[in-house]
């Protein structure tokens, strides 16, 4: 019964107010992610600190990762190792895309 009466003065508030405020959307650049699925290797995926750079995180066969879409430098992409979960740079012949984020 309370709980009820609760709701129903929630109700009343809200339509009194003119609704629920609506949230417009995010452009679609600005939350471009892509998931991608580690193929191609049989050991580890290195997650280097910048193209070329020094070695921060890992990735391994079969591990999923997200990032950008975009291609980085060349054919590398930015990603999230797994290991650390730091922020990297992987080769992109190594990375499958499976789906956006």
């Amino acid at each position: 019964m309370l709980t009820s009466r609760i709701v129903a003065a929630l109700v009343a508030v809200v339509l009194a107010t003119g609704g629920l405020a609506a949230v417009a959307p995010a452009p679609a650049d600005a939350a471009a992610g892509c998931t991608y699925r580690v193929v191609r290797i049989k050991t580890r995926l290195n997650v280097r600190a910048e193209p070329r750079g020094r070695i921060v995180d890992k990735l391994y066969p079969g591990d999923r990762t997200w990032g950008s879409c975009r291609k980085a430098a060349g054919a590398w992409r930015r990603i999230h190792g797994t290991e650390i979960g730091r922020r990297g740079f992987s080769f992109g012949r190594y990375l499958k895309k499976i789906g956006r984020r």
